[in-house]
């Protein structure tokens, strides 16, 4: 139960920062190569997560009917430390895994609209390991028209962006 309650306070807090009055309460703590890290606060609770978005992209697909996609991994000071989600810019077919690939070791996310998350802390745990240790991610998704789309992100900088939200948020 709790951990639904973080979910959704992941999921406002990500909705949150895309909107033009999020940028205003929220603050960049800094870049490592290809991740920010970022600061917020949210009805007094601080809230720290880190994000970067594709170096490449494949598949067949509008461009045109693409929002941006990111992958984030966020601490809630006093709660949750190093959950990870990715927002697709689309909306996932649904019963469709979502498969998230570090240096080809994947894991199963399982996808809500246009977002995923692992299924337990535990796996979050493994996936930020994984993530710095590793070189590459791979988010491979399908959409509700069918399309597979595969985002690939850099985890150059991970490590060193994540020491800035455990910081900040522990």
């Amino acid at each position: 139960m709790i951990y639904k309650f973080y979910k959704i306070l992941l999921f406002m807090t990500v909705s949150i920062f895309f909107t033009n009055h999020a940028f205003s309460e929220t603050k960049l703590l800094g870049t490592e190569k290809y991740w920010k890290a970022y600061s917020t606060r949210i009805d007094k609770t601080k809230t720290c997560f880190i994000t970067s978005e594709p170096i490449k992209t494949e598949g067949k697909f509008n461009k045109d009917n693409r929002g941006k996609p990111y992958v984030f991994v966020t601490n809630i000071k006093n709660g949750t430390n190093h959950e990870v989600s990715i927002k697709a810019g689309f909306n996932f077919k649904k019963n469709k895994d979502v498969i998230f690939d570090i240096d080809g070791n994947k894991t199963k996310l399982f996808p809500v609209d246009d977002r995923a998350w692992s299924e337990s802390t535990k796996v979050d745990r493994f996936l930020v390991q994984s993530m710095r240790r590793g070189q590459k991610l791979m988010v491979t998704g399908i959409s509700t028209p069918g399309n597979k789309i595969i985002d690939t992100y850099s985890l150059s900088g991970f490590t060193k962006a994540l020491r800035l939200i455990d910081k900040s948020c522990s």
